[in-house]
């Protein structure tokens, strides 16, 4: 491998990392300013600190972001959003949230494994042992991430 290749892979893979890193920023921000307050919201409602109420929700299926015909939690998620990406602080998410929002549903699938093992793992030990030892844990955090991305994509329309 001569010299400009090799460059040129250091460049690729330095580019890839800033990209990664700044995604982890994002996401980072997301979970503790928007997805853990409104998971800690519906928990508060059934009387649970935070992760037992997310293992409540793991076991009897339920996903504030996807309707059931005996638990609806969507009006809550839209005031909630509203109100979050109401704030100045908050205004430029939506904003920066559209171009990864118009990504197709196969990517953000393919990426769902890295932010569950990546940022979760690492950033909310507590929150990702809690949904990894619960059974159907790992399925419900993928539908959830999937299903707040396509919440998202309706709302910042």
């Amino acid at each position: 491998m001569g010299d400009v290749d090799r460059l040129e892979k250091e460049l690729e893979e330095k580019r890839q990392k800033k990209i990664r890193d700044k995604a982890r920023h994002d996401l980072c921000f997301w979970m503790d300013n928007a997805i853990l307050p409104f998971l800690q919201g519906v928990a508060i409602s059934y009387n649970e600190p935070l992760l037992a109420g997310v293992k409540r929700l793991i076991r009897e299926k339920k996903n504030p972001f996807k309707p059931r015909n005996d638990w609806d939690r969507t009006k809550e998620v839209n005031y909630f959003l509203t109100g979050f990406l109401n704030q100045p602080q908050t205004k430029l998410l939506g904003v920066m949230a559209r171009p990864i929002l118009r990504l197709k549903t196969s990517f953000i699938l393919q990426e769902i494994p890295w932010i569950r093992e990546q940022i979760l793992r690492e950033s909310y030990p507590d929150l990702y042992e809690a949904v990894m030892e619960t059974e159907g844990g790992q399925e419900w955090l993928d539908s959830l991430l999937l299903d707040l991305t396509n919440t998202l994509r309706n709302y910042l329309r």
